[in-house]
């Protein structure tokens, strides 16, 4: 492992991107390889945001993360999260989520006929279809209580006994769960020990169920509404009040999706000084990163010609719907020029910059060094041995760009991806991962000529499903 100048080992930050069950697999394989490169005992926290939160609990509730080694992680997480998103997905994978959209459209489509049946005069099927209309809309709401139960069902309820937040806590590192709360337009983390606002304060998980974090932390707008959860379970303690901080501290939160605000989750890791400042017992413990990994499997966004912008308010909707994508992405480009400049030795502000690396879905594992080959550092010297290395893999250049393409392109789903797509997701990230952090953070992040097969991240999803 890369060692500080007094020679002691550097600690070791993970951040996890959303991006539905894309992200889910991609940062799969990144944690994968931290594992196999026994880099996992230095890590002191993994920050996550919708998809990559699905990964960061189940590790939570299946692993002691800095404690376990390959074969355990694969048997205990990879194995089984793999197989479950490949083959049945989580949303609707329960029986109860394919009743309730059964029911759901059938209730839309009575809400619209029924009235324009001539059975009664005019005003009584107005009010028919104003009350059909309201109570579908009701009805319609309820599904990020249904997507919460969906993950609990088939991720975090082990043996069939819910898992609780506070389960999750492991001494000497965080799994952090992060979402926006929509009042204070600031994130919310969720961790074993703790619950943490900038606005609110800090406070204990109590009985705060994994599932909840985890489903505030994906309810994408559009797809699902703001989860509530009360602030009073959490019990927040009184912290320095911030300029834009409520009078009162309110009786619930309202939270979306972590990546409304960070979409790659590693503020958490850039916070953390200034979080121990304001509140010194989060520091006891707990190390401050020296270095940072950040997984993006954020999806690229696509041409688009809206050819239906002319229609009245649908029009709108798809702009707005745009508009919201278009900022998804815009809010890493500012943090991803933070991570290409910690380790440019021209920025001034390298040198007091958390060194960062970037694995990201858009890229191959030649990118990165094939960007510093021609380095005269040792960076140079590690980039060129990854491009033989890579060389000599059965995948060949022109084969990985098409797999970044490839990957980069699968939808922002909660449901099944298929063994083929899910395999070829765990085994990009855990290549770009490892060779990126080859070139960057040293020797020590070794090279692993037998991981450069798809088959073996394919055997993951057969050897349960057969």
């Amino acid at each position: 492992m890369s060692t500080t100048e007094n020679g002691n080992v550097k600690s070791l930050a993970v951040s996890l991107s959303g991006g539905g069950h894309r992200a889910t697999l991609f940062v799969l394989g990144a944690l994968m390889y931290l594992v196999d490169a026994k880099a996992n005992a230095h890590v002191t926290s993994i920050a996550s945001v919708s998809g990559g939160s699905l990964t960061n609990g189940l590790v939570g509730q299946a692993v002691d993360f800095r404690q376990t080694d390959g074969d355990q992680f694969r048997q205990r997480v990879a194995t089984p999260l793999a197989t479950q998103i490949a083959l049945r997905g989580t949303l609707f994978a329960p029986l109860l989520s394919k009743i309730y959209l059964a029911v759901l459209i059938v209730w839309g489509v009575v809400a619209v006929v029924v009235p324009l049946i001539g059975w009664a005069p005019w005003y009584v099927r107005l009010v028919v279809f104003v009350v059909l209309v309201a109570s579908w809309g009701w009805f319609f709401g309820k599904r990020g209580a249904i997507c919460a139960r969906a993950f609990r069902k088939t991720l975090f309820s082990p043996d069939g006994h819910d898992t609780k937040l506070a389960q999750i806590r492991k001494d000497g590192m965080d799994h952090v769960i992060c979402s926006t709360e929509l009042r204070s337009a600031e994130q919310v983390y969720f961790a074993g020990g703790f619950v943490y606002s900038f606005a609110l304060g800090h406070g204990k998980p109590a009985d705060v169920l994994l599932a909840q974090a985890v489903q505030a932390s994906a309810a994408y707008p559009g797809g699902f509404p703001p989860a509530t959860l009360s602030a009073k379970r959490i019990d927040f303690t009184d912290t320095p009040k911030p300029p834009n901080g409520p009078p009162e501290r309110p009786d619930y939160m309202v939270l979306t999706d972590g990546g409304v605000y960070d979409n790659m989750g590693d503020q958490w890791a850039r916070g953390f000084a200034e979080r121990v400042r304001r509140w010194s017992e989060l520091g006891n413990g707990r190390t401050p990163p020296d270095q940072l990994v950040v997984v993006n499997a954020s999806a690229r966004v696509p041409w688009s010609p809206f050819r239906r912008r002319l229609i009245p308010l649908i029009g709108e909707v798809v702009a707005l719907l745009r508009v919201m994508d278009v900022m998804f992405v815009n809010t890493t480009n500012v943090r991803r020029q933070a991570i290409v400049a910690s380790f440019n030795p021209a920025d001034p502000k390298a040198a007091s910059a958390l060194r960062s690396v970037l694995v990201q879905i858009a890229q191959s594992p030649f990118v990165v060094a094939n960007a510093f080959r021609n380095d005269q550092t040792d960076v140079g010297l590690r980039a060129r041995a990854v491009i033989e290395f890579l060389a000599q893999g059965p995948t060949t250049r022109d084969q990985w760009t098409q797999i970044a393409s490839d990957n980069s392109a699968v939808a922002t789903t909660l449901s099944k991806l298929g063994a083929d797509v899910s395999a070829r997701l765990i085994y990009q990230g855990y290549v770009v991962t490892m060779c990126n952090l080859h070139v960057f953070f040293g020797d020590d992040f070794l090279l692993r000529p037998d991981d450069l097969a798809l088959a073996r991240f394919r055997a993951l999803i057969t050897t349960v499903s057969q």
